[in-house]
């Protein structure tokens, strides 16, 4: 927990200002019963009027200060835990987005969104708590018994038998309900899997009929998310209950040995007795406060823990130093390989490739051949394990990484559109871009039309991930955004699979002329596609094993023969 303070830092006038605030509202509270042992005893039992006045005005004021006083307690609380959370979750998603590839994958998405939402929620909590109710907490339970002692000694006796009992039962149920809270924290990261893969895939549940297969399963997760919370709640119900009936037993206790005392004239006054119930309801409500305190404490270690991780997980793939900026040339694989971490299984064996400058090379193969995962290797998305890719003579993990991927345009084989109006989209790829070059790339992938059909045009709000678009005017808004830069080295991992082949050949003939000097890597699943590259590299199960032109591969090659055939059957 000790990692997260330098977040209260900034706000460190607040954090100090709270707890102040409230000690002057529990001292506040701590005069009152005073004050009525007063009118009770001698303004009431002495018939002293002016004193029940006198002491009654005193209350008003103190209570209206102590009001006053918890008002700006909690607004100080409040402004320090979200200007900590604010904080602490800026930087968390700062990390989120600069992890790799790989490690997204090992922390899931669910996970991910669970840690930084409901976790840093839970942290926030516990510096609220922290800088209010515990100072509440500690000042009400030990001055209300030295307030309590100070009426009789003898209050003692009662307290030394309660408290021990009380405090023991709490630990109890704390010890028990501390390992489920990381349990919670869990199922709640499976429940938001299950939602998020439902909304953002609800089109393909609803086209294969899978509404009731899809709630069952997450009635299974939700059910365990409900399940361990209810575990939790079981143990934790037992603490109100148990404060409650402590208070009631203590009560009695109190009014049978103080009205004793105060019948048989030892020195103990009725006054004296409710001064002390007040007392004794004190300590005990500030002991269920401790109890708060702890199980947000619990719940924010469980919490603290997972937020550290994604705070502590440095990005896999480092920055090299050397600027890229300037680097233009021939792509070369030597001897790649590489496995996923989490299956072991080599997807790429002994790659050796070379990609000439400003040609445009064309990658065919069965699915789950290596395709997708070859060409994130370039741009460092993720590092080879064996061998080496070089740019010229540079190994690209000697590369600064943000010059690095600023040479590339990448259009990935889902097509990723954020919510916010077309021209802002397509200028991901160039920021400062005029409304004239972004209609130019759009007359480009052929997307001009389409846009100027719309009412707002350019301006036109998408939705998230382009929900008012269909498939193939998402894939030109993407390319419009990939090529609107003119990259040096550009991507296509499957990008006009949605476009017919009429619009996908004027598309790459008038890209062609956009991007003269642009070497482009083309993933195609489509020969017709495939064969407008002046070279065409075949996987197969992770081996690269031919790479020629069209009419050289279909004369020697049997893989490309069996593609380009079965294609003609399937066309004809």
């Amino acid at each position: 927990m000790t990692k997260f303070i330098r977040y209260l830092k900034p706000y460190w006038y607040f954090a100090l200002l709270a707890p102040i605030m409230m000690a002057l509202e529990v001292i506040s509270e701590l005069r009152l019963p005073i004050l009525m042992k007063e009118i009770v005893n001698v303004g009431i039992g002495q018939n002293q009027s002016a004193l029940i006045w006198q002491n009654g005005l005193q209350m008003i004021i103190i209570v209206l200060i102590g009001a006053f006083c918890g008002l700006l307690s909690v607004l100080f609380s409040t402004q320090a835990a979200q200007g900590f959370a604010n904080d602490l979750r800026k930087d968390a998603f700062s990390r989120v987005v600069h992890l790799s590839f790989e490690q997204t994958d090992q922390f899931t998405i669910g996970s991910l969104v669970t840690r930084l939402t409901n976790d840093i929620e839970n942290l926030r909590i516990l510096v609220s708590q922290s800088t209010r109710m515990f100072v509440r907490a500690i000042m009400l339970f030990g001055g209300g018994i030295i307030m309590m002692l100070s009426i009789d000694i003898s209050f003692a006796l009662i307290l030394f038998v309660v408290l021990p009992i009380e405090i023991t039962l709490i630990f109890v149920f704390l010890r028990k309900a501390a390992p489920l809270f990381t349990i919670v924290q869990s199922s709640m990261d499976d429940v938001n899997a299950v939602m998020q893969e439902n909304v953002s895939g609800a089109r393909v549940v609803k086209a294969y009929v899978r509404e009731d297969f899809e709630a069952k399963r997450f009635g299974v997760t939700n059910d365990a998310l409900t399940n361990n919370t209810l575990r939790v709640a079981r143990i934790m119900a037992f603490i109100g209950p148990a404060m409650t009936l402590f208070l009631n037993i203590t009560t009695i206790f109190i009014l049978y040995w103080g009205g004793s005392k105060a019948i048989e004239g030892s020195g103990l006054q009725v006054g004296d007795v409710m001064a002390a119930l007040n007392y004794v309801a004190m300590i005990l409500m500030s002991v269920m406060m401790v109890a708060m305190i702890f199980q947000s404490i619990t719940r924010a270690k469980a919490s603290g823990a997972r937020v550290k991780e994604v705070m502590n997980a440095y990005p896999s793939v480092q920055s090299g130093t050397v600027d890229a900026s300037n680097l233009n040339d021939d792509i070369v694989f030597t001897n790649v390989s590489f496995r996923y971490p989490s299956t072991g299984k080599p997807v790429l064996k002994n790659i050796n490739l070379e990609i000439k400058k400003g040609e445009m090379l064309a990658i065919l193969g069965a699915t789950g051949s290596g395709k997708t995962t070859l060409v994130n290797l370039i741009p460092r998305f993720y590092d080879v394990t064996d061998g080496a890719i070089y740019i010229g003579h540079e190994d690209v993990r000697n590369l600064d990484l943000v010059s690095l991927r600023k040479l590339f345009g990448i259009v990935p084989q889902k097509t990723e559109l954020f919510s916010g109006s077309i021209i802002d989209n397509i200028r991901w790829g160039k920021p400062d871009a005029t409304l004239e070059e972004v209609i130019e790339v759009c007359k480009v992938v052929q997307a001009h039309d389409f846009v100027s059909g719309f009412k707002d045009g350019y301006d036109t709000i998408i939705g998230e991930k382009g929900s008012s678009l269909s498939g193939g005017q998402k894939q030109r808004i993407a390319i419009a955004r990939a090529i609107i830069g003119r990259p040096r080295y550009l991507i296509f991992d499957d990008s006009t699979s949605a476009l017919d082949l009429s619009t996908e050949a004027r598309l790459y003939q008038a890209m062609s002329a956009f991007l003269k000097d642009t070497t482009i890597i083309l993933i195609a699943q489509r020969v017709v596609s495939a064969k407008r590259a002046n070279r065409i590299a075949i996987l197969d199960n992770g081996n690269l094993v031919a790479c020629d032109t069209h009419a050289n591969l279909l004369k020697t090659n049997a893989i490309y023969q069996d593609i380009y055939y079965s294609q003609l059957k399937d066309e004809g």
